[in-house]
């Protein structure tokens, strides 16, 4: 089992992936108009998983990641940044 800490909208929680899959990548996007990340984790032989609705993922566990969380200079998350009030 892969588990990754996460934030969501609701604070810090950990999304687990199943031992099956190959590799979690991160994309950006919007669900329900909402810009936020989406993990999928790849399998050969099943279905993708997929966890949406990602702020940010704990830059500890982000090597566990296929590709990198995009992110400001200052290392906050780029979808977090852009929910921050100025």
């Amino acid at each position: 089992m892969t588990e990754l800490r996460v934030r969501k909208p609701d604070g810090w929680t950990t999304v687990s992936f199943p031992d099956d899959v190959a590799t979690i990548s991160v994309a950006g996007g919007k669900v329900a108009g909402q810009l936020c990340l989406t993990l999928t984790g790849e399998r050969e032989d099943g279905p993708r998983i997929v966890e949406t609705g990602i702020l940010d993922v704990d830059e500890t566990d982000e090597h566990l990641l296929e590709n990198t969380v995009p992110r400001t200079e200052d290392g906050t998350s780029v979808v977090l940044d852009r929910l921050l009030p100025d």
